[in-house]
């Protein structure tokens, strides 16, 4: 019914299956320095919102004086920039679009603890 793999696929196929395994070792090198770091220069946050969401938190905020600095509505917003340019292009260019589940977004969307309605 089908065909057979050649040689060169199947090199191919090979060299695909071996980088696919290094970065997935790759990743999981950077999460485990992720916790590590995070354990050590904020672990409150770590332990309030998760890791992953904490570090980008302070990404977007630039530092982690500037986030603790920074009010609860900008804390809010961060991470949503792209979001806010989308609605703003789709205002422009649509007038009949749903956008509301384009509003929740951000990087504290991704936390387990955010209340639901």
């Amino acid at each position: 019914m089908g065909m057979d793999v050649s040689e060169g696929d199947l090199v191919n196929i090979n060299s695909f299956a071996t980088r696919v395994k290094d970065l997935l070792e790759y990743r999981t090198g950077l999460y485990s320095y992720l916790q590590d770091k995070m354990d050590v220069v904020a672990p409150n946050l770590k332990e309030l919102i998760g890791d992953v969401v904490a570090a980008r938190l302070i990404s977007h905020a630039g530092s982690l004086t500037n986030l603790a600095k920074a009010p609860a509505s900008t804390v809010q917003i961060l991470g949503a920039e792209k979001v806010r340019s989308l609605f703003f292009f789709t205002l422009h260019t649509h007038t009949h679009t749903s956008l509301s589940d384009k509003w929740i977004s951000g990087a504290l969307f991704d936390t387990a603890v955010r209340g639901t309605n």
